[in-house]
C-alpha cells in the first residue's frame, strides 16, 4: 500500500488491458493501477482498498460500464468516475453523461487518459482532505432559485424554442448553466476542445438532449433550504452572478476573452452553492455572522469555520467538471483587488464586475459597511462608461 493515487481501469478484454498496462507502464512510479476484468471484478477491488479514479469501458457484457458507474456513484461517491467508449447511441450517451466525469472515446491515446486522470486527481478528495473538500466530489448538481427553474422548463416547452432561446434563459442560473458546461465538456460533445459559452453548449448538446437531461435526469433541482437558508439568499445571489456576468461581458468589449468573463463572471460563486448544499446548516450559520460584522469578506469566515472558502471550493468543482482553466482562474480570483480599475483579461474583469455589482446591490461575500462602498473615480475612463451604460440597462431587481 502507497500514498500514490489509485486508478481502477475496467475492460471485459484482456487482450484491451495488456494494451493499457503498456501504455500506461511509464506511469508506474506515479500511480498505482489496477487492471481488473468486468463490472463486478472492478467493485470487488473498490471494496479492497481506496480507489481515487475508475476508467472503465462501456460496452461489456452482464453488467455494462454505465450499470457499473452507477454502482459506484452510489456505494463510492467520492471516486471520479471516466467512461472509455466508442459507438453510443444518443440514449447510451446521456446515462454516460450524467454518470462519468469524463468522457473519453475509442480509440484514445495515452495522451488523453493521462491528461484526464491527472486532472480528476487533482481534485479528487485524499484523507488528508477536509470533509467540505469531499463532499465537492459527491456534488452532482446545484440548487437553483424555484422561479428560475419554472423559466427553464417554459423555455424547453415552447414550439419554437431554439438553442439561442433556451441558452439564453440558462444564462440566468448558474447552477444550470455550470452543469451545461459540465456535461459539454466532459463529453464527446466537446470533440477535444473546451466550450466556455451556455449558448454554444445549449447548440452542441442539442434541444432534444438538453430536454432529456433536463426531465429525465435530474440535471436541475430547486432550492430547497428546509428553513435553514432563505430562499432570498440564492435569489440574491443568482442576480449578483447573472448581473456579474454581464458587466464583466462589458468590460470585455469584443476581446478575445469576452466568452471567458462572461462564463467566469456567472459561476463566480459556484462555491458558495455547494457550502449551502454539503453544509447547510453551518454555513446558514457563517452567513448569519457575516451579516452581523463589517469589514471582513465572508471567505475569511468561511476559512475559520471549514478550512477552506467559497472560492477554493468553487474552482475544485468547475475543475471536476472540466471547464476551461481560463473560466476557472477568473471565477476563483473574484475577490481579488483590480489593479488600476482597469480590465485587462477575464480575472481583473470578473474581479472588477464583482466589485461594482456589490457596491451597487449588496455584498454577497465582501466586506460590508463602508468597505462596499466604490469610487467611481478610481476607474478607468473605459471602464466608467462601461459601468454606466450597465446601470442603464441592467435588469430591475426583484420585488
Amino acid at each position: 500500500m502507497t500514498d500514490r493515487p489509485h486508478i481502477v481501469f475496467v475492460d471485459d478484454e484482456p487482450r484491451i488491458l495488456s494494451g493499457l498496462r503498456r501504455m500506461l507502464r511509464t506511469h508506474r512510479d506515479r500511480w498505482d493501477m489496477s487492471f481488473v476484468e468486468g463490472g463486478q471484478a472492478a467493485l470487488d477491488t473498490l471494496h479492497s482498498r481506496h480507489c481515487d479514479v475508475i476508467v472503465t469501458d462501456y460496452r461489456m457484457p452482464g453488467m455494462d460500464g454505465a450499470q457499473l458507474l452507477e454502482r459506484v456513484r452510489k456505494e463510492f461517491p467520492a471516486i471520479a468516475r471516466v467512461i472509455l467508449s466508442g459507438q453510443t447511441n444518443e440514449d447510451n450517451l446521456l446515462r454516460i453523461m450524467v454518470l462519468a466525469h469524463e468522457f473519453i472515446n475509442k480509440p484514445s491515446t495515452p495522451e488523453q487518459i493521462v491528461t484526464a486522470v491527472e486532472r480528476l486527481i487533482a481534485v479528487s478528495p485524499t484523507a488528508a482532505d477536509d470533509a467540505v473538500r469531499r463532499d465537492v466530489a459527491v456534488i452532482e448538481s446545484l440548487p437553483s432559485p424555484p422561479q428560475t427553474l419554472v423559466e427553464i422548463i417554459d423555455a424547453l416547452a415552447t414550439e419554437d424554442a431554439s438553442a439561442q432561446s433556451v441558452g439564453l434563459v440558462l444564462e440566468r442560473d448558474p447552477a444550470v448553466a455550470a452543469k451545461v458546461l459540465h456535461l459539454v465538456n466532459s463529453s464527446a460533445y466537446a470533440m477535444g476542445r473546451k466550450v466556455n459559452g451556455v449558448v454554444q453548449a445549449t447548440a452542441l448538446l442539442g434541444l432534444p438532449t438538453v430536454r432529456g437531461l433536463v426531465f429525465m435526469h435530474d440535471l436541475i433541482r430547486e432550492f430547497d433550504p428546509d428553513g435553514i437558508l432563505p430562499p432570498v439568499w440564492i435569489e440574491g445571489l443568482t442576480l449578483h452572478a447573472v448581473e456579474t456576468s454581464r458587466l464583466a461581458r462589458r468590460f470585455a468589449d469584443g476581446r478575445e476573452w469576452e466568452g471567458h468573463a462572461f462564463t467566469a463572471g456567472l459561476l463566480h460563486e459556484v462555491g458558495q452553492l455547494v457550502l449551502a448544499s454539503s453544509r447547510p446548516a453551518e454555513f446558514a450559520g457563517v452567513l448569519a455572522h457575516w451579516r452581523e460584522i463589517t469589514g471582513a469578506p465572508l471567505c475569511h469566515l468561511e476559512s475559520d469555520a471549514f478550512g477552506v472558502d467559497h472560492r477554493e471550493i468553487g474552482a475544485r468543482l468547475l475543475r471536476l467538471w472540466s471547464l476551461p482553466e481560463p473560466v476557472i482562474e477568473a471565477a476563483s480570483a473574484h475577490h481579488e483587488p483590480p489593479l488600476a480599475g482597469d480590465a485587462t483579461d477575464p480575472a481583473s474583469a470578473v474581479a472588477l464586475a464583482h466589485r461594482v455589482v456589490e457596491a451597487e446591490l449588496e455584498p454577497v461575500c465582501g466586506a460590508r459597511g463602508e468597505a462596499a462602498a466604490l469610487d467611481d473615480e478610481a476607474l478607468s475612463e473605459p471602464v466608467r462608461e462601461a459601468v454606466a451604460r450597465w446601470r442603464r440597462e441592467r435588469s430591475p431587481r426583484p420585488g
